[in-house]
């Protein structure tokens, strides 16, 4: 059996399934940030979405990565470094806007506002994948 087909599904479902993916691990980044807002020397981190829109080959996504604001910077490979997620998505330590007298770096306000932005937007990856779903529904049916 040729399995032709079934590539083409995943290609169509693909780009939604990758940012319901990336929208999940950024929650629980900024859910992570939030948790420690009070923590003494706690360095609030996020994905590097700018990086890892650059790597996708579609020019509409491309040029969305270049209009990005990105306010992660990484100084010298020894001192802050990047972790990767399972799907290479780097997660980079955000620098602040304000210095803390105790080392944090996490603003509460703008961590929750990033926070509601993300589940707005997971929610509508979402509702994109449903319609994606319900269209190759329809389609099998012969509607």
């Amino acid at each position: 059996m040729d399995s032709t087909p079934f590539m083409n599904i995943d290609n169509y479902l693909a780009v939604h399934s990758d940012a319901l993916r990336m929208r999940s691990m950024r929650t629980k980044v900024l859910a992570n940030n939030i948790a420690n807002s009070d923590t003494p020397h706690f360095k609030a981190r996020d994905i590097a979405f700018a990086e890892v829109l650059r790597d996708v080959n579609s020019p509409v996504q491309s040029r969305l990565a270049t209009t990005g604001n990105s306010s992660l910077h990484k100084t010298h490979s020894q001192h802050i470094g990047s972790s990767r997620l399972s799907s290479d998505a780097p997660i980079m330590y955000r620098v602040p806007q304000e210095a803390s007298l105790d080392g944090n770096t996490v603003d509460k306000d703008q961590e929750q506002a990033r926070f509601a932005e993300n589940s707005i937007r997971y929610q509508a990856s979402l509702q994109f994948m449903k319609s994606r779903v319900s269209g190759l529904m329809r389609a099998l049916s012969g509607e």
